[in-house]
C-alpha cells in the first residue's frame, strides 16, 4: 500500500501569490506604457520610502529623500513649517502617470493613504548620481524660496 503524498501549497501560498501578482500589477499600471523602464520602479521605491518616513515622523522624515537643491534652500527646521497645511499621509498606495523630462527629471502622481481616504498628489523627481530625489511636491515651494 502506498501512502498518499501530502499536498503542498494550500491557502496561504495561494494568498501570497495573489498578493505578489497584485503588487506587480500596481507597479506595471504605474508605468504608463514604460513597463520596461527601470526608472519607474526606482521612482516608485523612493516615493514609497519617503511617504512611509513622512507618515512615521512627519515632514522631517522626507529630508533624506529631498534633492540637494531643495536641501540647500530649505533647512530641516523650515520643512515642517512649509508642509504644515498639507495632509500627512498614513501610508503609500502607488504611483501612476510617470512622465520623464529627459534622462534625469520626472513627475509622477503619488497616491497617498490619509485618514480621509486616498489623495493623489504630483511630485517631481531628479536623478542625482543614480538616486532619484524629490525636487518638488505640494507645499515645498514655500520652503526657503527659490
Amino acid at each position: 500500500m502506498t501512502m498518499p503524498m501530502p499536498m503542498r501549497g494550500g491557502v496561504i501560498p495561494i494568498l501570497a501569490l495573489m498578493a505578489t501578482i497584485g503588487a506587480l500589477a500596481a507597479i506595471v499600471s504605474a508605468c504608463g506604457g514604460d513597463e520596461d523602464d527601470p526608472r519607474v520602479g526606482q521612482i516608485g521605491g523612493v516615493s514609497e520610502l519617503a511617504t512611509l518616513a513622512y507618515a512615521s515622523v512627519g515632514p522631517q522624515g522626507l529630508y533624506d529623500y529631498l534633492a540637494s537643491e531643495v536641501i540647500q534652500r530649505c533647512p530641516r527646521e523650515e520643512l515642517e513649517q512649509a508642509l504644515a497645511d498639507q495632509v500627512e499621509p498614513t501610508g503609500w498606495r502607488q504611483i501612476k502617470d510617470v512622465e520623464f523630462d529627459g534622462e534625469d527629471r520626472a513627475t509622477a502622481t503619488v497616491i497617498l493613504i490619509t485618514r480621509d481616504g486616498d489623495q493623489d498628489v504630483e511630485w517631481s523627481f531628479v536623478d542625482e548620481g543614480g538616486s532619484w530625489r524629490i525636487v518638488d511636491m505640494p507645499g515645498l515651494e514655500r520652503c526657503g524660496g527659490p
